[in-house]
């Protein structure tokens, strides 16, 4: 696959998420950064007012631990590293570190149970 095409499949999935992370109401300004994180002060691929760092990878060739060595030295100003990884016909799937999700499903677990008391 020529660069151009590449550089492009990737951009395609970084305006994905971005549109997804709107379209969730999470965060109404969130887009691709352009340059897709070329720039030492705005690495991320995608930017969002949310506490993480997405860095997305649109790529057949799954090299997991080199991706998340590299996103894990970028991240700045105590955010949550999220690797987003796709591919040809494939789903787009979101790593995390383990304490986040179960940090997460707690938030999500303590409100639903508090909707259910006041009801």
């Amino acid at each position: 696959m020529k660069t151009a095409s590449k550089k492009a499949k990737g951009a395609r999935l970084e305006r994905e998420v971005a549109a997804l992370i709107r379209h969730k109401g999470l965060d109404p300004d969130s887009s691709r950064m352009p340059l897709s994180g070329a720039f030492s002060h705005l690495p991320e691929d995608v930017f969002t007012r949310l506490p993480i760092h997405i860095e997305c990878k649109n790529q057949e060739a799954i090299r997991f631990w080199e991706w998340w060595n590299i996103l894990r030295d970028k991240v700045k100003f105590g955010k949550e590293p999220v690797l987003v990884i796709s591919g040809n016909h494939r789903p787009t799937v979101a790593v995390v570190k383990i304490e986040y999700l179960l940090n997460l499903l707690k938030i999500e677990q303590d409100y639903l149970r508090e909707i259910k008391e006041q009801t």
